[in-house]
């Protein structure tokens, strides 16, 4: 069934909406925002992990679009090894930081914290429902409306991180506690952790 250039957009735009809440996706924003007493850099930290998912996202729908390639799943299991490598390091990273007291992201991190949100994002890119965009790809005879679909796509995921990661900084913007947000940290970087052994064994 040929699809309208309107659906096609709309369908971009909804399903990189629902993939911002992908559970990794989630856990791996929270690593970072949790870090993060201003609302607006937690938010801006959302936008660079879409930013970067976008990215890798266009370049993987653009080779398939112009070689015309099918979309294989053999390789998501790596893919999704990867991922799990990656949620581990960031939940290492949280609870190495809440014990030493380091549970706030200093000034002088913020921007190395955009730029590992950044490379989060693009290696998220590679796995998880994005097979779903990729095998709707495959059904799109012409490179415009393709470009467009992932441009969407593109625009749904960045904007419900940015939502995501909003939300996720509001416990340690609201709470007073010092030892709160110490544990707040932990907490997430176990989960972090659990989640990553989860997604690589299972």
């Amino acid at each position: 069934m040929e699809l309208s250039m309107w659906t096609i957009l709309g369908l971009g735009l909804v399903i990189g909406l629902r993939h911002a809440l992908d559970p990794d996706h989630v856990i791996a924003v929270s690593t970072i925002t949790s870090r993060h007493k201003n609302v607006w850099k937690a938010g801006i930290a959302g936008v660079y992990w879409g930013v970067g998912h976008t990215i890798t996202i266009l370049l993987i729908g653009l080779v398939v679009l112009l070689l015309d390639l099918s979309v294989s799943e053999q390789y998501d299991v790596y893919f999704e090894w990867l991922v799990a490598v990656v949620l581990i390091y960031l939940g290492i990273s949280a609870v190495r930081d809440a014990r030493k007291g380091q549970f706030t992201a200093r000034q002088a991190e913020v921007k190395r914290g955009y730029h590992r949100s950044l490379l989060t994002g693009m290696v998220h890119g590679l796995a998880g429902s994005a097979a779903l965009m990729l095998l709707m790809l495959s059904q799109i005879e012409q490179v415009g409306q393709g470009l467009s679909f992932l441009l969407l796509f593109g625009a749904g995921s960045v904007l419900g991180m940015y939502v995501i990661a909003l939300i996720l900084s509001l416990p340690m913007r609201l709470s007073k506690s010092d030892l709160f947000q110490r544990r707040l940290v932990y907490g997430v970087g176990l989960v972090s952790i659990t989640f990553g052994f989860i997604l690589f064994f299972f």
